[in-house]
């Protein structure tokens, strides 16, 4: 692959691939078990002992939804989903389960602090399940790869599990044990703080969101959802509601649809789009590729439905960067809730 940056900002290439090895991903997949069963045996979760999901556990709003992919889109990116099978075809759009949560592993007041996220599950033309799978940390992670992200999510669910004592006494084994060090602390401190205590969301229709990187074709590319123009001008409800980033999304759409669209980035240099530093935002101006919509108040059962759903950000792409970890730990978390009646990629597909 070449090196020169004008060529790869046309066509992302030029990247190259530096996954965690087996043993490390395997390492991170015991984790998240431990992490699953240390939030569930809390009291202070009252999931009486049953597993979770161990991040995003609580589904602020599951609708089913509409994706439509633009006819006019860069060669780059007119592969996998993003690709009618003939210039001839009807434009191509995909009946989607939209899941919008809140980041922590426990159903926390929407009025908390929180990253909030939103995974799509969708099947292709040629039945291949497709996942994207976002959160509004600004365009990216507060960890630069998936070893570190699970070190400090120790910290939180020892601060869920046990209080403030606990997550200090995890925090120490973290930081003076030699996995996080104090400045990596620090800088994941200061991330989170940015984007969840000191900046209050008024709405999830008004919030832009954003992927890990992926390898769609030959390119390396990084995707996300901005808020459409209109739902920019609306009124956002009280903030101080435990539910209500769900009761603004349902008043919301009680008056019309929610739209957003969907843009996607392609990799130009490790520097300014690094595939192995999670923690970088993205340079370079995003490519819009289709529009989400969202045009009805979603039924009791199809919030149900959506719940049951197993997101994972390896689904329809092949992982890059901290992806291929995600991939195996999405999975492994997944398996351990099946007894909360987790559908399987068929029983999902019944669905879309």
């Amino acid at each position: 692959m070449t090196n020169d940056t004008s060529e790869n900002a046309e066509s992302g290439t030029g990247w190259i691939d530096q996954p965690d090895d087996a043993n490390v991903i395997a390492a991170l997949v015991e984790k998240i078990k431990a992490q699953q069963a240390t939030i569930a045996a809390s009291s202070k979760t009252h999931l009486d002992g049953r597993i979770d999901r161990g991040q995003h556990q609580k589904q602020t709003l599951g609708a089913f939804g509409t994706l439509r992919i633009f006819d006019t889109i860069p060669p780059a990116l007119q592969q996998g989903p993003f690709a009618k099978e003939n210039a001839l075809a009807p434009s191509l759009s995909y009946r989607v389960a939209c899941r919008f949560s809140n980041g922590q592993p426990c159903p926390f007041s929407d009025s908390a602090a929180d990253v909030r996220g939103v995974a799509l599950k969708f099947f292709t033309l040629q039945g291949t399940e497709t996942d994207l799978l976002m959160t509004n940390e600004g365009g990216r992670s507060h960890a630069r790869n998936a070893v570190q992200f699970m070190d400090f999510a120790d910290i939180l669910v020892a601060q869920i599990a046990k209080g403030a004592v606990g997550a200090l006494e995890q925090a120490s084994m973290e930081v003076f044990g030699g996995k996080l060090g104090p400045i990596e602390t620090a800088r994941i401190v200061a991330i989170l703080a940015k984007e969840t205590k000191l900046r209050s969301v008024g709405s999830l229709a008004t919030e832009r969101f954003w992927g890990s990187v992926v390898k769609l074709g030959t390119a390396a590319i990084k995707y996300s959802l901005q808020a459409d123009d209109a739902a920019m001008q609306g009124t956002d409800g009280d903030r101080h509601g435990d539910s209500y980033l769900r009761e603004d999304l349902l008043n919301r759409l009680q008056k019309g649809p929610l739209k957003w669209q969907l843009c996607v980035q392609l990799f130009t240099d490790e520097e300014s789009t690094p595939v192995h530093d999670a923690s970088v935002v993205w340079a370079g101006t995003p490519i819009a590729v289709g529009e989400l919509e969202i045009s009805s108040l979603p039924s009791a059962d199809d919030e149900t439905c959506i719940n049951q759903m197993a997101f994972n950000p390896g689904n329809g792409f092949e992982p890059l960067g901290i992806t291929h970890a995600r991939k195996a730990v999405y999975a492994a978390s997944a398996a351990n809730r099946k007894d909360r009646g987790l559908l399987s990629t068929d029983e999902a597909r019944k669905h879309l």
